[in-house]
């Protein structure tokens, strides 16, 4: 008599048992990370690095490292489909270029403020 009471709501199918036509269990690893709203990141996780290969790293990292894993699952894919060739390499070169041309002009900036402290004082 105890279930009479109890009301079961099924959960909504999560975007990786969707994309799979299967129904979704109660311990589907990808549900929490992927309920049915996140579709479009699943797929491209999906397409990227595969169903198998995002179970293995989802299940492979602690339980409150999950949460990032796939953030960071999703941001890989989406840079890789912006650059397949170099992915987040081309951004981590692209940034390091700019710093590298913005201490240059800081360097020329302190040389320039060296020659104009040295002007004033020689006129003084």
């Amino acid at each position: 008599m105890d279930g009479i009471n109890e009301i079961h709501v099924p959960r909504e199918t999560c975007a990786a048992c969707k994309h799979l036509r299967k129904r979704c269990e109660e311990t589907c690893v990808f549900a929490p990370y992927f309920p049915p709203e996140k579709t479009a990141e699943f797929q491209i996780v999906h397409m990227i690095f595969g169903i198998r290969n995002t179970k293995n790293m989802i299940s492979s990292v602690e339980e409150n490292e999950r949460e990032k894993t796939i953030e960071t699952l999703i941001l890989e894919a989406k840079i890789r489909l912006e650059n397949p060739v170099h992915g987040c390499l081309a951004i981590e070169r692209m940034l390091g270029a700019e710093i590298e041309k913005v201490f240059r002009e800081l360097d020329e900036v302190k040389q320039q403020l060296k020659f104009f402290s040295e002007q004033n004082n020689v006129k003084n």
